[in-house]
């Protein structure tokens, strides 16, 4: 069989539709269906033989839930399950191409979930080995980024199969915030095969998304729409002629492989097929740009020079030498925050201080700035295995910092970057040093980009370093420099300089810097690794200064603002200290009512969309932090808990990020909460509230087929006799169905919190 990489450049593919929905329809949806495989095989062979009569080319095995953590029980046969889902799809469909399908892990990577990234990779790759007798490997239905990096990495680990991309969009944006072109980038960095998305709304909404994704990438496409959007009881209304209608919209785009995810059926997919089947995929345009990505944003590089902020490097900075032997990140946060509100594009994060360890401090690092602020990083570390470490903390497309024409460096550094779909920078020395000649550089420059281009490194993600030397111990070095910057562009690379080191040793330094830093612009500098703190430097006009909000975060400044900023920036590692220090001049209440306001704050960035998943659940973990603490002074100021919360998430469900933000807050209100966790049976639930008698229920669902598990429970509740009120949230759960099943409505966290107010009150 010919590869699917080969046909669907060649001819439109049409791939199956829902297994789940199918399931539904035969009585077998409950439980872990990938049981099935192994339990009831034929139910299974028929649902592929159905999609395969429909005029499907390809047909998704029946392992989307199969791993570890989703078969419980059962993750000793992780293997066997997943093998078994091949084999029954290669029976029943044996002209077909196989598709060997993971899902999503029901977890997130830590810092959003409390699973690593090496033990994601773990799990998946257990699940990869299963699949290995497929054709393809499609990871789908995928909400977060670093889920996805692990995904890949598994993947191209333990076979050899090409890689199916997918992710689920709400609206623009994954539930954790990333972007379509940012996925888009990082996915085909990682060396996805073909890229795309699946599941999220219906048809419609997922055609600009789509666009997007052909405008970003020259890899094949794959959309899997829903069948619309559905009902709160699950269903999924929109017919197989009306979803078809789309399909030649998609064609227009440029997709290559089209089929359908939740609520679509043999009938959708025949609708589509009869659409589809001998058209060639439309001819895209994709000029390649050089790139790099935070995990909610994608900067180009080329047209103005950009700045990459210096200041996180300890080099000359006792104080911040301190703070990194003890494992303190004061100084990361405040040089974060300060460069990026004076308009820096990308951070440089260096921790290298004697005697530390990069292993330990590097990753740190890369997780605090990324939850601070929303820039591309740029990882400085010349400690191998830190910078592998630091990698699998990105979570974007980062650039590394940096490789030179060493044999050490270009064995240690390079395939690091493939691996990890990393951006290098090429530091024109080698062993016997920096070269004195703009030629030597270039030659050694050309070295390093032969050896990455072998090894797969694209030519858009080399950026070339010639290395600025101070003119006060050479004159000519300015010369040197600007004359080595113009012949690498003419080679048709990106260059990066830092700055600074022009005026070394010499004094009135920045305004040496801006009348280089002016030169080099002109001569095409890219990238310039300056403080973007000097206003003399950011004044130049050839600087493309990035416009972001000037951040107050002054140590002098008064302890009632550090403490509401230390919510609103989700300072973790120093939120205690500043509460032990209010608490000298301060109430605890009234500490406590400083941090719920900077935490309302933080709520209605999240809402207007300038606060993302990673910077809410930062804030709720700092103020879960000082809660902690105040706790301590409550009883001694004769505080009693307002009210008594029970909180769960339905049976069948297993999201608990929103539940844990809306538990900080109520805490933080001073209420006494009870957590049953994910995943709870009604029965539980019930006789919680019977043994607990709390003032209010709280139940939260994110998914539609596991909302309805709220009904059930209210029910049993007023059938028991018991009338307390239910309060109900969660990404699917609306006023209209709140207002049907008799419960009560919250929109969000904040809103829950003056619900619950309101219905204790």
């Amino acid at each position: 069989m010919k590869s699917i990489l080969e046909v669907s450049k060649k001819k439109v593919l049409v791939i199956d539709g829902a297994m789940g929905t199918m399931l539904m329809k035969k009585g077998l949806s409950k439980g872990c269906t990938e049981l099935l495989n192994v339990e009831n095989p034929d139910a299974i062979k028929e649902i592929h033989k159905a999609y395969k009569d429909a005029g499907a080319d390809i047909i998704i095995t029946n392992t989307f839930g199969c791993n570890r953590l989703k078969l419980g029980e059962n993750a000793d046969r992780t293997v066997e399950i997943a093998s078994a889902g091949v084999a029954i799809a290669r029976d029943a469909c044996p002209d077909c191409i196989i598709a060997g399908e993971i899902g999503p892990l029901g977890k997130y990577i830590e810092p959003l979930g409390d699973i690593t990234f090496d033990e994601a990779y773990c799990i998946f790759s257990e699940q990869v080995k299963g699949l290995q007798e497929a054709d393809v490997i499609i990871i789908s239905t995928i909400s977060d980024i670093k889920v996805l990096k692990a995904a890949i990495l598994a993947a191209k680990d333990n076979c050899k199969l090409p890689i199916i991309s997918s992710m689920t969009f709400q609206g623009k944006r994954t539930s954790t915030g990333t972007d379509v072109e940012t996925y888009t980038v990082i996915a085909d960095a990682m060396g996805a095969d073909i890229i795309g998305v699946n599941c999220s709304e219906g048809p419609e909404g997922l055609l600009d998304v789509v666009s997007t994704i052909a405008a970003n990438t020259d890899k094949p496409i794959i959309v899997q729409p829903n069948a619309g959007m559905p009902s709160m009881d699950g269903q999924y209304k929109q017919t197989a002629k009306d979803f078809a209608s789309f399909a030649e919209k998609f064609l227009a785009l440029g997709v290559n492989i089209i089929g359908g995810c939740c609520g679509t059926t043999p009938e959708h997919i025949k609708a589509v097929s009869q659409k589809v089947k001998g058209k060639s995929p439309a001819v895209r345009k994709y000029a390649p740009k050089t790139r790099l990505c935070s995990r909610l944003k994608t900067v180009t590089i080329g047209g103005k020079t950009l700045v990459v902020g210096e200041r996180i490097n300890p080099t000359g900075k006792k104080a911040f030498q301190e703070e990194l032997n003890q494992g303190k990140t004061s100084y990361i946060r405040d040089h974060a925050i300060k460069q990026v509100s004076e308009g820096a594009a990308f951070l440089d994060i260096n921790v290298g201080v004697a005697g530390g360890d990069e292993k330990e401090s590097l990753p740190k690092a890369v997780s605090v700035v990324q939850s601070l602020v929303d820039s591309p990083i740029v990882i400085d570390t010349s400690n191998f295995e830190a910078l592998e470490l630091a990698l699998k903390k990105s979570d974007g497309k980062p650039l590394i910092n940096s490789v030179n024409g060493g044999e050490k460096s270009l064995k240690a550094v390079l395939p690091l970057a493939k691996r990890y779909g990393a951006a290098i920078i090429a530091l024109a020395l080698d062993e016997e040093g920096i070269p004195k000649t703009a030629e030597k550089r270039i030659e050694i420059a050309q070295r390093i980009i032969d050896e990455a281009l072998k090894l797969g490194v694209k030519r858009e993600d080399i950026i070339v370093d010639s290395l600025v030397l101070t003119v006060a111990t050479n004159p000519e070095n300015e010369t040197i420099i600007l004359d080595a910057v113009k012949e690498i562009k003419k080679l048709g690379y990106k260059t990066i300089l830092g700055v600074s080191n022009i005026s070394h040793g010499l004094p009135n330094r920045s305004e040496i810097n801006s009348k280089f830093l002016t030169k080099a612009s002109k001569a095409g500098l890219d990238l310039a690794i300056l403080n973007p703190t000097d206003n003399i430097l950011m004044e130049n006009t050839d600087i493309e200064v990035f416009k972001a909000k000037k951040v107050e975060i002054d140590k002098d400044l008064p302890i009632e603002k550090r403490l509401y900023l230390a919510i609103l920036y989700g300072d973790q590692d120093n939120i205690i200290s500043m509460v032990d220090e209010g608490l000298r001049s301060l109430k605890a209440m009234q500490i406590n009512n400083i941090l719920v306001d900077a935490l309302s704050e933080v709520g209605k960035k999240f809402n207007s969309q300038e606060y993302f998943l990673p910077q809410v659940l930062g804030s709720a973990e700092a103020m879960k932090r000082a809660f902690s603490r105040l706790k301590e002074e409550f009883s001694k100021e004769g505080g009693k808990p307002r009210g008594k919360v029970l909180f769960a998430t339905v049976e069948n469900d297993i999201h608990d990020i929103g539940k844990n933000i809306v538990i900080t807050l109520l805490e933080s209100h001073n209420y006494k909460v009870i957590d049953l966790g994910v995943n709870v049976a009604k029965e539980k639930i019930i006789e919680a509230v019977k043994n607990e008698k709390p003032d209010i229920l709280c139940l939260s669902a994110l998914m539609t087929t596991t909302a309805i598990e709220m009904e059930k429970v209210i029910k049993e509740l007023r059938k028991d006799g018991i009338n307390i009120p239910v309060l109900l949230g969660g990404a699917v759960i609306t006023e209209e169905f709140t207002s049907q099943i008799k419960g009560k409505y919250a929109k969000d966290a904040l809103s829950a919190v003056t619900k619950v107010n309101e219905l204790i009150q």
